[in-house]
């Protein structure tokens, strides 16, 4: 994620608030500036990059791995001549030592590369270094990013975007996209923007719709005149026909990862889904992470939320998940018999994070999504440096925090640590500069209810709440 920030020459100083403890950034700024370690200090680690080549300086890439930490700001003191500050937020275990490039329909970061179709604007080639294969199945005429506008519930009234028009975003080295531009049914107009960091192993897609209401049925053709009627019913899907052999879906649930049909009680709804930040595909040599960001709602397998109004046949339902690995974002839609206004139109922003992989690791998923959904918030700074080192590391990163606060009686902090890989884990926390006069499990009450020694257990897809007392 993007952010422009003036920085005055009297105060050369930057200050981003960390609103996650999985974070890296990246830093480029117009103007001649340095940066060096000493420069940054950090409570929670992140990775700050500075990319001055085009300036004729060097790159310079700085990392302080941490896993968590209380203070919540880290500060990147520059000393520049003119222009605005750049933070980027990248995904995790960034390290920029290539250039991000748009050339004509394709984006390459040095780890991603992509090919957009012309006509449609979606994505038909997609692929990540050192893995073999096209992630995207175009077997079906379709690609990843695909738009489909469905009135009523017959697929035969599918409708596509119409061609689109392919012009240079942001023009690298650090950052490099292409922006799409169509028109599109159920639309004034269709923006999506496809976009690549140097060295990273993700895509960015930010799809902007401008909605236009939804057609009002004639009464001379529809005698009841409302939206209760086929003709009003519609949706907006974004498709997404992954190329994984044998993959199988995964989709991030509140505190656990589900396989549709595998996990679920036979009455459970099949139809669709809801997820709370990423749905991966694994396969046995590699696999895909889908993060988003702003449409929690999922088919699996193809579009079968197609129900308009209630349903009261119950053998109406879709009884099974086939084997697939084809997701489709349900982004709008008006199926549903309601008291409030049943249609949807203007400017709506839809955000989704496409990242390949080589192996499955459901941690890395969770923090990657987390980082996204929870940016990285630069602000020019006030007052002196943080404080150095980190409040906490964890020995595993099968173990997230997922929560650190100050007790509600102020006396302690309360840390939540969250199984994340579904498998039990034994961890150690290791505190920095600050050291607790006792850690003690404790409930949503936060009161102290047993001792903690060195290490802690952490159950798979187990959450666990320590209180770590203050020192005198």
């Amino acid at each position: 994620m993007l952010h422009s920030i003036p920085l005055p020459p009297q105060r050369p100083l930057i200050t981003a608030v960390a609103t996650c403890l999985w974070l890296v950034a990246a830093m480029d700024r117009a103007g001649g500036a340095t940066i060096s370690a000493g420069d940054v200090t950090s409570a929670l680690g992140p990775t700050f990059f500075v990319d001055d080549a085009a300036n004729g300086g060097t790159d310079t890439d700085i990392n302080q791995p941490a896993v968590g930490g209380f203070n919540r700001f880290f500060n990147g003191l520059l000393t520049r001549n003119q222009g605005p500050a750049r933070v980027v937020l990248t995904g995790f275990g960034f390290a920029a030592h290539t250039s991000a490039t748009a050339n004509d329909a394709t984006l390459d970061s040095g780890r991603v590369r992509l090919r957009v179709d012309q006509q449609t604007g979606a994505i038909i080639e997609l692929s990540l270094r050192g893995v073999d294969g096209n992630f995207v199945d175009t077997s079906g005429g379709r690609g990843l990013n695909d738009y489909l506008y469905l009135i009523g519930d017959d697929l035969k009234n599918l409708q596509r975007n119409g061609p689109g028009t392919i012009r240079p975003g942001e023009p690298g080295p650090l950052v490099a996209s292409l922006i799409v531009e169509s028109a599109a049914p159920g639309c004034r107009r269709l923006t999506r923007e496809v976009r690549v960091v140097a060295g990273a192993d993700y895509v960015e897609l930010i799809n902007d719709v401008d909605k236009e209401r939804a057609p009002y049925p004639a009464k001379a053709e529809f005698p009841e005149g409302d939206y209760r009627n086929r003709a009003a019913k519609e949706s907006v899907n974004f498709a997404f026909e992954f190329n994984v052999p044998d993959g199988q879906v995964r989709l991030d649930v509140p505190l656990a990862v589900m396989r549709p049909e595998a996990d679920q009680m036979p009455s459970a709804c099949k139809n669709w889904f809801t997820v709370g930040r990423w749905a991966d595909v694994v396969g046995r040599n590699r696999g895909i992470q889908w993060v988003t960001l702003d449409a929690p709602l999922v088919q699996v397998g193809g579009l079968t939320a197609r129900f308009l109004n209630s349903q009261f046949d119950p053998d109406s339902w879709r009884t099974t998940v086939e084997p697939t690995q084809k997701l489709y974002s349900w982004a709008m839609n008006n199926h549903w018999g309601t008291n409030y206004r049943a249609y949807q139109e203007g400017l709506t922003r839809f955000r989704f994070v496409l990242r390949p992989y080589r192996r499955s690791d459901p941690a890395r998923n969770s923090r990657f999504a987390t980082g996204f959904s929870q940016p990285l918030l630069p602000v020019p700074a006030r007052g002196g440096k943080a404080g150095n080192g980190p409040l906490l590391r964890l020995s595993t990163e099968d173990v997230l925090v997922t929560g650190l606060k100050p007790s509600d009686d102020g006396r302690a902090i309360i840390v939540r640590l969250f199984g994340a890989t579904g498998q039990r884990r034994s961890v150690t926390l290791s505190w920095g500069a600050w050291q607790p006069k006792a850690v003690f499990m404790t409930d949503t009450s936060e009161r102290p209810v047993a001792p903690v020694g060195k290490r802690v257990t952490v159950p798979g897809y187990g959450l666990v709440s320590l209180r770590a007392d203050w020192g005198n």
